[in-house]
């Protein structure tokens, strides 16, 4: 009968499939991350439409005013 006192306990594919990288050290998640940046980086960094910029700034003014177009909840 052969004797298996070489191998480590447990054999070496038991640790190696428990041993799996968390959250962004996956290689698919690093692939992802590094496409994306690729695709939308340049989109991200434009700047905002001045119409949308006004917009938002209206609505800031309207809710610091306390007058808004939603009707209040009683």
């Amino acid at each position: 009968m052969a004797n298996n006192n070489d191998k480590p306990e447990g054999g070496r594919a038991a640790s190696a499939a428990r041993a799996r990288p968390r959250g962004n050290e996956r290689p698919f998640d690093m692939w992802l991350h590094k496409q994306l940046h690729a695709m939308y980086d340049e989109i991200a960094s434009e700047p905002l439409p001045d119409d949308l910029l006004n917009l938002i700034e209206k609505d800031a003014a309207e809710q610091k005013n306390g007058s808004s177009d939603e009707p209040s909840e009683k």
